[in-house]
């Protein structure tokens, strides 16, 4: 008798503000395994901002997730039975695993990355630091800004996944570092990774916060979110400043994509850089930057920030909920407990 499983797929597109309504719990029965394939089941599943643009079916990076599909989402796995002679029974692999606890894959190739965890770091971190996250902060921070003593680099999303990476990054450069996050409390751990100010997105008096702690300007920006703080960072930009275009997570609950900001002329008389990216062009640099940034959590000079929340069942709730009430870090659901 096949083996069970559970998925949860997209029950409908979302309009405006994503909800758990969006989403269906299902039980699915899996397919014979064939030769070639292999059986898997997952083990921690990752909540990241740019699984609500995969739900839209409008042009984007990838596919749009399809109607009755289970939700794209990135994870760990474990290999539980395998006719194919790459893996084995046991091994540990890294790719696209989607809202489901089993699944046959009839062809793995070179989207599934098979792993040798390192004994002193935890298996979670593979999809954090040492997976996509740390892979886009190195990127956008030591590929395509590149600060030294100096600039004044301005992190958004500061307390995210990424943003939380990028903050080190940008501290172990020289560079001085300026942060923004939303809340007392995850200003408090931006401050604690290094940065040398972090101004909270929530106050009233942002604006000013933002206009003290950039006396001279700002010369690199990791932007990460988008929105009113965008502008007012471009008015505080240096000329010939650079800006790595990572995210717009202020838009993206929005039933239309927001237009540009409004001093965008800035950019031009500013002379800026503007440099979108997406993380999937440096697959080819995975293996090294996760080598280095493996050698900075075992010495202790990166911390890795990870909120995890067990339970499978949870998962539309989590993701739901990281675009308002966000928890800090790199968020995991953990279906081993």
């Amino acid at each position: 008798m096949n083996a069970s499983s559970q998925q949860i797929v997209l029950a409908q597109r979302p309009h405006g503000n994503v909800s758990s309504k969006d989403f269906r719990l299902e039980d699915v029965v899996l397919p014979d395994l064939e030769a070639g394939g292999i059986e898997m089941e997952t083990l921690f599943i990752s909540i990241d901002p740019a699984i609500r643009g995969w739900l839209d079916d409008r042009p984007s990076y990838l596919p749009p997730v399809a109607l009755g599909a289970p939700v794209r989402a990135l994870g760990l796995a474990r290999v539980t039975a395998s006719l194919n002679s790459d893996f084995a029974v046991g091994d540990i692999v890294r790719g696209f695993v989607g809202w489901q606890r089993r699944q046959i894959v009839s062809s793995p190739g070179g989207e599934w990355d098979r792993l040798t965890p390192r004994e002193d770091i935890p298996l979670g971190h593979y999809l954090g630091v040492l997976g996509m996250t740390g892979l886009t902060a190195w990127a956008g921070m030591c590929d395509i800004l590149r600060p030294t003593p100096g600039h004044t680099v301005l992190i958004s999303g500061a307390s995210g996944a990424v943003g939380s990476v990028a903050v080190q990054l940008a501290k172990q450069s020289g560079a001085r570092v300026v942060g923004v996050a939303g809340g007392a409390e995850k200003c408090a751990m931006v401050a604690r990774l290094g940065a040398d100010v972090v101004i909270d997105r929530k106050s009233r008096d942002w604006e000013d916060h933002l206009k003290a702690a950039t006396p001279d300007g700002i010369d690199r920006v990791f932007e990460n979110s988008g929105g009113p703080i965008f502008e007012a960072t471009i008015s505080r930009l240096n000329n010939y400043a650079h800006i790595a275009l990572c995210g717009l997570i202020d838009g993206y609950n929005l039933t239309e994509r927001p237009s540009g900001p409004a001093n965008f002329g800035q950019l031009l008389t500013k002379r800026v850089l503007v440099q979108g990216f997406v993380v999937l062009d440096y697959m080819d640099r995975a293996a090294e930057v996760e080598a280095k940034l493996g050698a900075l959590i075992s010495s202790g000079q990166v911390e890795a920030v990870q909120s995890v929340l067990p339970g499978f069942e949870q998962l539309p709730e989590a993701f739901v909920d990281s675009f308002s009430n966000g928890r800090p870090g790199k968020i995991i659901i953990d279906l081993t407990r």
